[in-house]
């Protein structure tokens, strides 16, 4: 009689074993390493600048740890049902390793999709078929200034940098130039005259910047701080 040798199965016994806590140990390593991925693959969304379909995007982050526990659910009960069935081990965390990639995968292609506006746009630029944004115009100061009260207090802004104008009392002349942020210099405006006038508030003449908005320039003390304001002037309206 013929004895069979009981090693070739210990050691294929052996070698499920050892395969099942592999795969047991690779689920939560791809958990970590999805969910770097999905980190990096955030910072992607830069530059959506309402382009995007944010909701379905981030939605998709959001289920992710939802489909991972119940990835993880489902392997632990297929563990417990192939034990019971006396089934191969391995086949419940490799069911798991499976669940997780999938639940990455798709997430990560859901995420894209609401990204594809944006990507849509960039290659419509790179192919020229639409502009690419520009910077808005800086505000324009040509022209005339004036005080909502009578008129008196004014600034006239020319195109070659020079500005004139009256603080209600003296002659006020100067340069003027705008940065990049759109405000106005005014630091050489003085009086060029030495009149004086009881009761009037020559606010004007301490104007040492400017910075229109809504079509209002609001005039700055040395502090730069608003001391008071011009509108349009008539001209400048009509």
């Amino acid at each position: 009689m013929t004895v069979e040798d009981p090693e070739p199965a210990h050691r294929d016994r052996a070698h499920r074993s050892a395969l099942a806590v592999t795969l047991w140990l690779l689920v939560p390593l791809l958990v970590v390493a999805a969910y770097v991925a999905q980190i990096l693959e955030s910072f992607s969304a830069v530059g959506c600048e309402g382009d995007c379909d944010l909701a379905l995007a981030f939605g998709a982050r959001a289920v992710f740890p939802w489909a991972v526990a119940a990835s993880v659910i489902a392997a632990i009960v297929a563990a417990f049902m192939l034990r019971h069935r006396r089934k191969p081990a391995y086949w419940a965390p490799l069911l798991g390793v499976v669940l997780v990639l999938v639940s990455a995968i798709t997430t990560s292609a859901v995420f894209q999709a609401g990204l594809a506006p944006m990507y849509a746009r960039n290659d419509r630029i790179a192919n020229g078929e639409v502009p690419a944004e520009t910077t808005p115009p800086l505000p324009d100061p040509v022209g005339g200034w004036e005080a909502s009260v009578d008129g008196a207090t004014f600034l006239s802004f020319s195109p070659d940098g020079t500005v004139t104008g009256s603080d209600g009392c003296n002659d006020l002349s100067g340069r003027w130039s705008q940065d990049s942020a759109g405000r106005i210099e005014l630091e050489t405006l003085l009086p060029q005259t030495e009149n004086t006038c009881d009761g009037v508030d020559a606010w004007l003449g301490r104007g040492r910047s400017a910075d229109i908005i809504d079509g209002y320039m609001y005039v700055n003390g040395a502090a730069g701080s608003p001391i008071g304001g011009l509108q349009p002037g008539r001209q400048s309206r009509d």
